[in-house]
């Protein structure tokens, strides 16, 4: 069996079909999500208005905690000047070195804000998973994901659990807590610094996990009467990567019935960077199995115990001598890199169709002279060059040519700091 036979028989196929239909399924979840009806789209509502935040003040302390590293500044916005950090420091994910409690997590967070807990009353906490916004801008944890592993943690509340560990540490324990995510950060950093052109904004995150978040008009968001009823719009955080209602091949459900969550976060496995190598080696091993490699590289890929994404992406730029795919040569090389471009075709395909959904939805993507801007982070999305290249074409060729759906992407400096910052400040 031939790679191309392989891909054509486990539908690790994309077409401009299948675009159409994840465009109308992700629609249909947003909407069901706004509703407060069942769906696979929590669409948060982070009670910010894009369009009614503080462009100075401060310092603000900000913690970023991501799928990889936690993050912790003091900043200001100066006027004339802009965002500036006068303290920083990061360290690894809390929950990435080992199970902990989510008391364990809270002291974690405290300690790392104690050098600094006494210059500012304000923080912002880019927290980039599962939580629900309250009224107050604090947040409620829903769940960990990106294999971070923090036990009983569903239904805390971030600020609570921080003051409450700050005070047993006898330091300062009265901030008031804004939370947003990665994406939400990603959306106002770019807008507080300009990037991109006249037009609305919305953030997007491809890396160690997915997500997007954009500005829905109040009116939608039919969950929240008290929102509703208002005038102007809110910025709500889709959490995308639980998105469901889309094909998966028997070998996606096997990965998936493998992970810490099985059944959950279904298009985040499906495109995302923590679990772009485990999906890779598990498609070339059921290739191998099919007959695609040799039996020399049959059995290298079976003794292969891991495979990341930043090797995979090394592996699709050049021949790597050191690499953990360096035995597939010749033949088997070719036939990897044929299945390796209809799996990125299929994740770019994905990615444009949840991406090209928000813009028709929002309904701000009509004019080409104003194309909305798609504020963009994560190692995924900029350091992946197949899943890249393939996704840019998509938004040109299907989102802006066949939809009339205009955007273009943009990034911001240090945006999670940043939007975060900004977050704390309209508190």
């Amino acid at each position: 069996m031939t790679a191309v036979e392989f891909i054509r028989a486990s539908g690790l196929t994309a077409t401009e079909e299948a675009f159409g239909r994840w465009v109308g399924s992700f629609r249909t979840e947003m909407a069901a999500g706004l509703a407060g009806e069942r769906s696979s789209l929590r669409m948060i509502p982070t009670y910010l208005s894009a369009e009614a935040l503080p462009r100075e003040g401060g310092p603000v302390i900000v913690l970023d905690a991501g799928g990889t590293n936690l993050r912790v500044a003091l900043m200001e916005f100066v006027p004339g000047q802009g965002p500036r950090e006068t303290y920083f420091r990061t360290v690894p994910m809390l929950g990435t070195q080992g199970t902990l409690t989510v008391e364990a997590f809270y002291d974690g967070l405290a300690a790392l804000v104690a050098p600094i807990a006494d210059r500012s009353d304000r923080i912002g906490f880019c927290f980039s998973f599962p939580c629900e916004i309250l009224p107050d801008l604090d947040g409620r944890i829903l769940h960990f994901d990106k294999e971070v592993e923090i036990t009983g943690a569903q239904g805390s509340v971030l600020g609570e659990g921080l003051r409450a560990a700050l005070a047993r540490r006898g330091l300062p324990s009265r901030h008031r807590l804004a939370v947003i995510n990665d994406t939400v950060a990603a959306q106002l950093g770019a807008m507080a610094q300009g990037v991109g052109g006249e037009g609305a904004y919305m953030g997007f995150i491809l890396g160690t996990g997915t997500n997007i978040c954009a500005s829905f008009p109040n009116a939608a968001i039919t969950k929240l009467p008290a929102l509703a009823g208002r005038a102007g719009s809110t910025v709500v955080n889709l959490e995308s990567g639980g998105f469901d209602k889309l094909e998966r091949t028997p070998v996606d459900l096997r990965l998936d019935a493998a992970t810490a969550d099985p059944g959950g976060q279904v298009l985040e496995k499906l495109i995302s960077g923590a679990y772009q190598g485990p999906m890779v080696l598990a498609y070339l091993r059921s290739g191998a199995e099919e007959g695609v490699f040799s039996p020399r590289s049959a059995e290298a890929l079976a003794r292969l115990d891991r495979l990341t994404a930043r090797e995979v992406s090394a592996f699709l730029t050049a021949p790597d001598p050191d690499g953990p795919l360096s035995f597939l040569e010749g033949r088997d090389r070719e036939e990897a890199l044929a299945l390796l471009d209809a799996f990125f075709r299929r994740a770019a395909r994905l990615t444009a169709a949840t991406l090209a959904a928000v813009l028709d939805y929002t309904g701000q993507a009509a004019d080409p002279g104003r194309p909305v801007n798609i504020a963009a982070e994560g190692t995924t999305f900029y350091r992946c060059p197949l899943l890249h290249r393939y996704l840019r074409a998509d938004m040109e060729e299907l989102t802006a040519g066949k939809l009339g759906l205009y955007s273009r992407f943009v990034q911001g400096t240090n945006p999670n700091l940043t939007g975060a910052a900004l977050a704390a400040l309209a508190r």
